[in-house]
């Protein structure tokens, strides 16, 4: 009897645990901003652009919505100025995220295939925790490694809200692409107060299991 009871339980849910999986690849330009409270002399700081891979795991539940889990490397540059000396930031965090995508309307296009096409919008929330990995800041023919320095040492962490717009090209095949903005916040003691904001624009690849 249990052993009926027990297989009737794998028959159910292992279709659903093995349904919705998929891995995503996704490039994105990440923009960063720079703000220090307490500098002093005090640094003017200006965005500029970097580069984001990002490597995911994401299960869809409830038909529509979806949870992923992944991996990302990220730059947050930036540029800064005090009085007439030019400052060139360039870093990279290595960090683990996961994110809940809130299906807010599905688009159904099916011009290419009667049972797998779809245009879907989401809404995207989550969080991330990252660490500088690599590091410099050059100040006119000097390059310093940031590695251990007191504002970007230590843990980071990142709440993220974002859009992202998934087009379905086949039964194995997705492409989507985004828009998230994560603030950076430093959770080691930092008497400094540093922080970094940062947008990132994303092209996604999904491979569905």
């Amino acid at each position: 009897m249990f052993k009926t009871i027990f297989g009737n339980l794998l028959i159910f849910f292992v279709p659903f645990l093995l349904s919705g999986q998929s891995i995503n690849f996704e490039i994105g330009q990440t923009t960063s901003f720079y703000s220090h409270k307490t500098q002093s002399p005090e640094i003017n700081f200006f965005s500029t652009t970097g580069q984001s891979f990002r490597f995911s795991y994401s299960k869809e539940f409830l038909n529509n919505h979806e949870v992923s889990f992944g991996i990302s490397l990220e730059q947050a540059n930036s540029i800064g100025r005090v009085i007439n000396t030019k400052l060139i930031y360039d870093t990279r965090f290595l960090g683990v995220f996961t994110k809940l995508d809130y299906n807010i309307v599905s688009l159904v296009n099916r011009k290419f295939c009667a049972s797998c096409t779809n245009i879907q919008l989401f809404a995207t929330l989550g969080g991330q925790l990252s660490s500088l990995v690599a590091g410099t800041q050059k100040i006119n023919q000097s390059t310093f490694n940031l590695k251990g320095v007191e504002d970007f040492k230590g843990l980071w962490i990142s709440p993220l809200i974002g859009i992202k717009l998934r087009f379905d090209a086949s039964d194995l095949v997705s492409l989507y692409g985004a828009y998230e903005f994560i603030p950076m916040i430093n959770i080691t003691d930092n008497k400094e107060k540093f922080k970094i904001n940062q947008s990132i624009i994303i092209f996604g690849f999904r491979l569905w299991l």
